[in-house]
């Protein structure tokens, strides 16, 4: 422990930082909790916030998928076979039909 009050020792900072995060945490979910209680329509209000920022963030990605078809794709593809497949012939195959004839 240094003068200062302070420690080199990686968990104790571990800790401490720790300690910090889950103190925030639920000072900030009990003050959106007063909140809520104070204001009802504050949930509506953030769902419909959830709902438009993914929304926002769908349009941005697809608009960004489609410019990168472009940049993937830049000439037209031929839809002509490749030639160099081997054309191979269907082996010759003899069966036998065999009908009855009932009366």
């Amino acid at each position: 422990m240094n003068y200062w009050g302070q420690s080199n020792d990686i968990f104790d900072q571990g800790y401490k930082a720790l300690r910090k995060s889950v103190l925030l945490f639920g000072l900030f979910f009990t003050a959106l909790g007063i909140m809520i209680f104070m204001f009802p329509k504050l949930i509506a209000y953030m769902v419909a916030f959830f709902i438009l920022s993914v929304g926002i963030f769908g349009l941005l990605l697809g608009y960004r998928i489609w410019k990168l078809r472009n940049q993937a794709r830049p000439f037209d593809w031929e839809d002509e076979p490749l030639k160099t497949q081997v054309e191979v012939e269907n082996p010759v195959s003899y069966r036998r039909t065999i009908t009855f004839i009932l009366r």
